[in-house]
């Protein structure tokens, strides 16, 4: 390979699978948001870390409940962040960062939304009424748990049957969108007589028509087993029939909020929001794509798009941390001749019950002029092309990757020089991959091993690489023609 520099490699291979996840095939029906947050490097876990997902909250043993809500409660706190959009983005064909936030949460600025807004209030009929609460009900709902803190019952909301059947075909349709993505963006990257290249084109050849079939397989099980359709209509119903009265579809976004806060003693006796990933098996799931990177995908994605990111978003070489995690150097010196690399992916949707982003797209709200005191006249999100606001997006999959492997004439010395990093406390990583070594995740220290074989670094676990996340559009965007004695309160002066 003509460049050997571990950060041009590094931004080449982030280009592809940016491209492989965001989709630019039109036979991909699946709404995809180009808004992708890299983390730098990647959280690593244990597939063990995400068993309160599949199996909720109450375990075999006080210690196992324990437990699980502790997992609750650190993937809560995880997803619970506003991404900051600042300017970083490249440009609109290729929106990405470097994964930062506002500092704010989720939870608290919808919670004051919820607080201060002010609702259209005109009659709905008494089947409008029935209608609007049962699609509601269909969306999420409520059981009793026993408050590990205080042995009392409590209400607390989860998604859905619909919601989890829509969301868990959803995913099982990405994944297989995302495995014929990256066909063919194997294929059209495939140059020159390297044996890589020729077998590319070849795999496209002859396995695009069933990678087709089996996506479009997927789709019908989303549609069908997914309720697809049904789900979409009835969202499509609520947000019809709330621009007339928002007042009773209001105070349900208020109770389900409430009743989704919970408590976790493992971590001090602290609050957070339930929040899961669907499906929750996704950590033992056999669905995960496969992701391939070599010399041709480098000519092809290392253009002057990933040059311009590599320069305002940060460098993606080798990177070494001290055991505090206060100390971070680079490392320069190493080369990565004939570098290769593959690993599996996936995308997993981020469930958050107590959450209901379409509200911010409805037309009959505005918020009360205590907003404006308490928030210095801040939107949620102005809706510009470079939002700004306290809310302006939110993360909505979460992408993990596991089985990474690199190949490299000079892994062996790379192993060396990780080695002594690790004998001193710290860590290495290698771009979004963490590469060995200690690393912080919370309150927590999670190891991460890697060992080579030649001239192959395989590196051990699951890591959460980064957010494709939603964008806001302008809100509040009141319809203008409402007028402001219809709105809940009255005119205001």
């Amino acid at each position: 390979m003509n460049n050997n520099n571990p950060g041009d490699l590094m931004n080449a291979l982030v280009a592809k699978l940016y491209a492989t996840i965001t989709g630019n095939d039109g036979s991909i029906k699946t709404p995809r948001n180009k808004f992708v947050s890299w983390f730098l490097p990647g959280i690593p876990f244990g597939p063990e870390d995400f068993t309160f997902c599949s199996k909720g909250f109450i375990g075999n043993t006080a210690e196992e409940t324990l437990n699980l809500y502790h997992q609750g409660f650190v993937l809560s706190k995880l997803f619970d962040f506003v991404p900051d959009v600042g300017n970083q983005f490249i440009d609109n064909s290729m929106q990405q960062t470097i994964f930062t936030s506002s500092q704010d949460s989720i939870s608290s600025i919808y919670k004051d939304v919820l607080k201060y807004s002010r609702v259209v209030d005109l009659p709905l009929s008494e089947t409008e009424l029935k209608k609007l609460q049962d699609f509601r009900n269909k969306l999420t709902t409520t059981k009793e748990v026993t408050d590990i803190m205080t042995d009392e019952k409590k209400t607390v909301t989860e998604p859905g049957p619909l919601t989890k059947a829509y969301t868990s075909k959803m995913s099982e349709y990405m994944d297989a969108a995302d495995e014929y993505m990256n066909l063919i963006i194997d294929a059209q990257s495939a140059k020159g007589d390297d044996p890589e290249a020729i077998r590319r084109v070849a795999a496209f050849s002859n396995k695009s028509k069933f990678l087709r079939k089996k996506m479009e397989a997927a789709e019908m099980a989303w549609i069908s087993e997914g309720y697809k359709n049904e789900y979409e209509q009835i969202n499509a119903y609520i947000n019809q029939v709330t621009q007339k009265s928002m007042v009773l579809y209001k105070q349900d976004l208020q109770n389900k909020f409430n009743s989704a806060l919970l408590t976790s003693a493992a971590d001090g006796g602290s609050d957070f929001y339930y929040t899961t990933l669907l499906p929750g098996n996704f950590a033992s799931n056999e669905g995960w794509s496969e992701f391939s990177f070599y010399e041709g995908d480098f000519e092809t994605h290392f253009n002057k798009d990933t040059n311009s990111w590599g320069a305002k978003a940060g460098y993606l070489g080798i990177f070494s941390a001290g055991a505090s995690g206060s100390k971070t150097k680079e490392n320069t010196s190493q080369k990565s001749s004939n570098f290769k690399a593959s690993f599996k992916f996936t995308q997993v949707p981020i469930c958050r019950p107590f959450f209901e982003p379409g509200f911010f797209a409805m037309r009959g709200w505005t918020l009360d002029k205590l907003w404006d005191l308490n928030f210095d006249k801040k939107p949620v999100s102005d809706g510009e092309e470079k939002p700004s606001g306290r809310l302006v997006a939110y993360p909505i999959t979460a992408l993990f990757v596991k089985d990474v492997t690199f190949t490299f004439d000079e892994a062996q010395e790379f192993s060396n020089y990780s080695k002594t990093e690790f004998t001193a406390g710290g860590s290495v990583s290698w771009g979004l991959f963490s590469g060995g070594g200690k690393y912080s995740k919370g309150k927590e220290t999670k190891d991460v091993s890697s060992h080579t074989e030649g001239s192959e670094l395989k590196i051990e676990g699951i890591q959460l690489i980064g957010f494709i996340n939603s964008i806001i559009p302008q809100s509040p965007n009141p319809d203008p023609s409402i007028k402001p004695e219809q709105f809940v309160g009255g005119e205001q002066e």
